[in-house]
């Protein structure tokens, strides 16, 4: 389907942020990122400006009068505040309290995707598929009996807090990650039966009407040890390490239609019930054919080789595109919208 792309009466702020860990090499790669974005929406027609968040939406761009809410929209490219990590629901919240218009989730859809335990919950009393799983508030987990099982904390972003040690294989290891999640995070581990199959995440954009792009593998053909075969922060980020290199990805998956069918549906129903607006992707394992949601993630990664850019690229839009896509869904809420 080909959304309507308005361009009026919205002028779009790009609003980002630092971060107090970034080396030099990381503010130049988010520079470049924050560049392809602008020059993106540029091309597509828009005003653009970009502004920086250090710590606090309402107290730095609350008191700049050359942004009206009533003629900026913002494209929410902020995802903590420099030195409080995962703070995107604060932010969000303070966009709100300014009366802004945003892309992506609201603050009450951040808080959610924020609580696996309860996204869990949410999903499988729909009837949408989900891993075998239980969540524990402490390292009684004797009547875990089902192995290779993962471990996660209940309370983090995507990766955050997966490693190699997080699959565990037996009751003994099980005990010692779920204490290193509880003690490290603050809050619950979320236990799941490790789907030792391929890994495909799903991006999609929408509302009322959802844009499914062509599906992205993730493609761990090149690991022999199943410790491995995990999409781990490592694997995403670190230039350092083997995984970064190892990990392959393949667009659009191989997948037959009706696996393909089973895959889009899944992960629609997942968006729709795991606080998504705008955009978002669905991550899943396939279990002899079969799609387990494993994670729903608003306000995905929406940089330039992320799976939202490389799968509307596919379907020939340019990363400009894209972008004018998902504010054509934001600017359903702009005030006379659709």
């Amino acid at each position: 389907m080909t959304l309507p792309i308005r361009k009026e009466p919205a002028r779009i702020l790009i609003l980002s942020n630092e971060d107090s860990t970034w080396t030099p090499e990381d503010y130049a790669e988010v520079d470049l990122e924050i560049a392809r974005m602008q020059n993106g929406l540029i091309e597509q027609g828009f005003q653009t400006e970009v502004f920086t968040v250090r710590h606090s939406v309402l107290n730095e761009l609350g008191r700049r009068s050359g942004y009206p809410r009533d003629r900026w929209l913002v494209f929410n490219w902020c995802e903590q505040y420099y030195d409080r990590p995962w703070t995107d629901a604060e932010i969000t919240g303070e966009l709100e309290q300014l009366g802004y218009v945003f892309t992506g989730a609201g603050s009450d859809d951040m808080r959610l995707s924020m609580d696996k335990a309860r996204v869990r919950q949410r999903l499988a009393a729909e009837g949408v598929p989900v891993p075998i799983g239980e969540v524990y508030t402490d390292d009684d987990t004797e009547r875990w009996q089902v192995f290779p099982a993962i471990v996660k904390p209940a309370n983090q972003h995507s990766s955050c807090g997966v490693s190699r040690r997080s699959l565990v294989e037996n009751s003994t290891e099980l005990r010692q990650q779920v204490r290193w999640v509880l003690e490290e995070f603050g809050g619950p581990a979320v236990v799941e039966e490790f789907i030792d199959g391929r890994e495909i995440h799903v991006a999609l954009i929408g509302n009322r009407e959802i844009t499914i792009l062509p599906p992205m593998e993730i493609d761990y053909s090149l690991f022999g040890d199943i410790h491995d075969r995990i999409y781990t922060n490592e694997a995403k980020f670190d230039k350092q390490q083997l995984p970064y290199y190892l990990t392959k990805f393949l667009c659009p998956a191989p997948l037959d239609v009706a696996t393909q069918r089973r895959v889009e549906a899944a992960a629609l129903a997942a968006y729709r019930l795991g606080g998504c607006r705008d955009y978002g992707r669905v991550d899943l394992r396939l279990r002899q054919g079969e799609p387990l949601v494993l994670d729903v993630n608003p306000n995905a990664d929406l940089t330039f080789e992320s799976d939202h850019a490389i799968g509307s690229k596919m379907l020939g839009w340019t990363y400009g595109q894209l972008a004018a896509h998902i504010i054509a869904c934001t600017l359903e809420r702009w005030p006379g919208g659709n």
